[in-house]
């Protein structure tokens, strides 16, 4: 199955915009001719926009969403179209249809409601500012995450790893499950005992969470080292992921993954030097909102965790204790 790529979208739109369109009206392409969705893209003329429609009879609640400055999706009566103003970057705009076209070549129960569940998915990703591609520190944090998901995570839970991981959405730690969650941190294995909390929500164990681990990995590069993208495709490919595939590719999204960017990643090749794992309780040493005073937030600090030998736990008590996680609020 061929991919539709940015490069190609855009040729298409620029030719129907160039071709000597209508004063009024579209000059609409269908795409995915073996779909049993209606998938056309457009360009409407005079004000010239760009748009891609997808018509289905599912029940999907009518609104408009916001993706980006000039772009905006909108539902209405089960069907979506996504339609960019000519002020919008043509080439993000293309990169999404191209995503959002390949996504619905993925057989599903409900097509249309999991393209809406992916535009959400573009919309945080857009709000973080991730479009042009990760930041060294970025990924190497997307791939530390990647790295727990494979070696601990999904051996502790099968395939339900892939929805405990919830960090790529914005909540304070990186996995959670039921009443156990586990914050993870990467870093260069040059300062390996170094470990910088961003938040002061971080390391704090919500009202329902009895167990709270941070998992803490050094990581080197090397020529023989594993690329991010070489990880990507390997959990894509996973027996255990697969089940949860459209799940993980929206995960994937929001923490700013998209292929067009691979090229931009291949020379990093990492591998892990040392993980450890820390149970995190009233004695760890850290920072929570109970701390500070009343108007102060987004505190970023730092631990020195050769001082915490006395929290050190094996990756089997992580798993151990993510696999029988209950959801008994905490007393």
């Amino acid at each position: 199955m061929r991919l539709s790529t940015p490069e190609e979208l855009e040729q298409s739109f620029r030719t129907a915009e160039t071709g000597g369109g209508p004063k009024q009206g579209a000059v609409r392409r269908r795409l995915l001719p073996d779909s049993a969705l209606d998938v056309f893209t457009e360009v409407r003329f005079p004000g010239r926009e760009w748009a891609l429609l997808v018509r289905s009879n599912e029940a999907i609640e009518d609104r408009d969403l916001v993706l980006a400055t000039g772009l905006v999706c909108r539902t209405r009566s089960g069907s979506v179209e996504v339609v960019a103003n000519p002020d919008t970057d043509r080439l993000l705009f293309c990169a999404l249809l191209a995503d959002l076209v390949n996504q619905l070549r993925v057989p599903a129960s409900g097509p249309a409601t999991a393209l809406v569940r992916r535009l959400s998915a573009w919309r945080r990703m857009l709000d973080r500012g991730l479009s042009t591609g990760l930041s060294p520190e970025a990924r190497l944090g997307l791939y530390g995450e990647l790295l727990v998901l494979r070696e601990v995570m999904l051996h502790a839970l099968g395939s339900a790893a892939v929805r405990a991981w919830v960090g790529p959405g914005g909540a304070p730690q990186d996995f959670q499950h039921l009443s156990a969650a586990v914050e993870v941190k990467t870093v260069s294995r040059r300062d390996p005992d170094r470990c910088r909390i961003s938040n002061e929500r971080q390391l704090e164990a919500a009202a329902h969470t009895t167990n709270l681990f941070l998992v803490h990995q050094a990581v080197g590069t090397s020529g023989d080292g594993t690329s991010l993208g070489e990880l990507v495709d390997e959990l894509r490919n996973h027996p255990q992921v697969t089940p949860e595939l459209s799940w993980f590719e929206n995960c994937l999204l929001e923490a700013g993954w998209l292929d067009v960017h691979r090229d931009q990643y291949v020379n990093d090749r990492y591998f892990l030097s040392r993980r450890q794992a820390f149970a995190v309780d009233v004695t760890f040493p850290r920072i929570t909102p109970s701390d500070l005073a009343p108007g102060v937030s987004g505190v970023s600090y730092l631990v020195d965790l050769s001082s915490c030998s006395s929290h050190r736990v094996d990756e089997e008590a992580v798993r151990k204790s993510v696999t029988t996680a209950s959801g008994t609020a905490k007393e």
